[in-house]
């Protein structure tokens, strides 16, 4: 009987082994299982990221824009000189006009290195040439020099502005503006009127007028014909054109204005930014320097305007 039961020992074992192996291959099995539908979750989803990168890299070149350009077109734009190698400048007359200047990088205990004068540099005469300046027996390159000043724009950001002035005037008009800057009044433009060429300087004055911009020098006559204009001299500024136009009045009653853009600065007693009076900072700085203003003109007035006769 001893065999026997040693049989029946063995079987049980077995058996016990046998289940132990059923279990664990379906455990495998459905781990095994879980497994691949993971795997096929995950595949599902990089397919569909790569179908969203195939359709939006479709879009992009339908739209000529490369992924690297739309990266930086949806960065903010910086206000101020980046402290790139590139951008590092030895003067303010390296800054490019129109370039934003951080107020933290400004002396401002040394602002006269941001008010300069100097003769017409070649890259300027191209500008120019034709334009603005042509040959004439008025008014030479050598009598004119070229401005490169600080100013506040009407975001009250401060900015590089250029002008072309009579040399005779250039020291005392870096000055002028120095002590505007000073004071944070704000210029909202101050380019080359031939920024605006338009084929004749009434007309670019005009067109330079409409966009509210600063300016000077322009071999051109008298608005309405006739004698060259202290603006063909360098002798004359026009100050933020838009808020103090050139009206012509009928008695107390002003009837025509070029610029449609002026409408809301006709009325001189309105109070508004930027307009010119007796009271305000440009009129009082000017006219401590010398120069006569537009806006005491009998008719038609020019409020834009400042001038100091040299011929």
């Amino acid at each position: 009987m001893k065999p026997r039961k040693t049989n029946m020992a063995a079987v049980v074992i077995l058996s016990v082994i046998v289940l132990i192996l059923a279990a664990l291959l379906v455990y495998s099995g459905l781990r095994y299982q879980n497994m691949a539908q993971k795997l096929q979750s995950s595949q599902e989803e990089l397919d569909q990221l790569r179908q969203e990168a195939e359709k939006k890299e479709e879009s992009l070149e339908d739209s000529g824009e490369s992924a690297d350009e739309q990266k930086q077109s949806s960065q903010p734009e910086e206000d101020g000189i980046e402290e790139e190698a590139a951008e590092t400048y030895a003067t303010v007359m390296d800054i490019p006009a129109g370039k934003k200047v951080n107020a933290d990088s400004v002396d401002m205990n040394n602002l006269p290195q941001y008010f300069m004068a100097s003769e017409i540099p070649d890259e300027v005469y191209q500008r120019i040439n034709g334009k603005s300046y042509r040959d004439n027996p008025d008014i030479g390159l050598e009598d004119l020099r070229y401005l490169k000043m600080l100013h506040y724009n009407y975001d009250h950001q401060i900015q590089v502005g250029e002008m072309i002035v009579n040399a005779q005037l250039a020291d005392e008009i870096c000055s002028i503006f120095m002590e505007l800057f000073q004071n944070g009044y704000e210029i909202n433009s101050m380019y080359l009127v031939d920024n605006y060429w338009a084929g004749d300087g009434d007309s670019t004055d005009y067109a330079s007028i409409d966009v509210n911009n600063t300016s000077a020098f322009n071999y051109r006559e008298q608005t309405g014909g006739g004698a060259l204009s202290n603006h063909a001299y360098g002798c004359a500024i026009d100050i933020n054109p838009m808020e103090n136009p050139y009206v012509v009045y009928d008695g107390d009653t002003p009837v025509s204005w070029s610029h449609s853009n002026a409408d809301p600065y006709i009325d001189r007693t309105s109070g508004a930014e930027h307009v010119i009076t007796h009271e305000d900072l440009c009129y009082q700085i000017f006219t401590k320097y010398g120069y006569s203003w537009g806006g005491d003109w009998s008719n038609p007035k020019d409020y834009q305007h400042f001038e100091k006769r040299l011929y």
